[in-house]
């Protein structure tokens, strides 16, 4: 290994200990989660996404209303749709999330958000990052949470799986350091 080789790999790991440091410091400042019952109002996003997105996004949103009708009517609930998450607007703003869609996703304290398009090889659409997993790490979404309950066979579980750490969140950070030496990252966010 050349000393040029050695010097980029160190600056590339420097530049991955920097971002996720700073990334733990947004974590923090964010403070306390939101305790639910002490809002006045709270609003749900509606993004439909692209493709069917939309259409069963809005008749989940349809179902939701009248679930929480009392809610709704006494103004303790309100829904907020929040559009611009297709495929298109996001190519053309070469984002996963365009600004102004992060922006309102921000004021909502619950999202209903339907399927998005996430670019394959063969696809007509240029590669950009997925918007769920784009979502996941703004939001520092910790946890995806899925119950699966079937009482005739007894089955009542639920799957906790982890979104904002390690390879899954980070991403590829691996070092390419040599033609026969390579390297890959994972960290991890050890808060107390």
């Amino acid at each position: 290994m050349t000393q040029e080789q050695l010097n980029n790999a160190v600056e590339k790991f420097k530049a991955l200990v920097t971002e996720q440091n700073e990334r733990s410091e947004r974590i923090k400042q964010q403070g306390d989660f939101i305790d639910f019952d002490k809002l006045d109002k709270l609003t749900i996003g509606v993004c439909g996404g692209d493709g069917i997105g939309p259409i069963i996004t809005a008749e989940s949103a349809r179902v939701l209303a009248f679930l929480l009708k009392d809610d709704v009517e006494s103004g303790k609930i309100e829904f907020k749709t929040i559009d611009g998450l297709t495929i298109e607007n996001r190519v053309k703003v070469m984002k996963a999330i365009p600004d102004d869609v992060m922006e309102q996703l921000k004021q909502c304290p619950v999202i209903l958000k339907g399927p998005t398009t996430t670019p394959q090889a063969g696809d007509p659409w240029p590669n950009i990052e997925s918007a769920n997993v784009a979502m996941r790490k703004a939001l520092d979404l910790f946890a995806n949470v899925r119950p699966v309950k079937i009482p005739e066979e007894g089955i009542d579980w639920t799957f906790f799986r982890e979104n904002t750490e390690g390879a899954y969140a980070v991403g590829s950070k691996g070092i390419n350091i040599t033609d026969d030496l390579a390297t890959q990252m994972r960290t991890l966010n050890l808060e107390t």
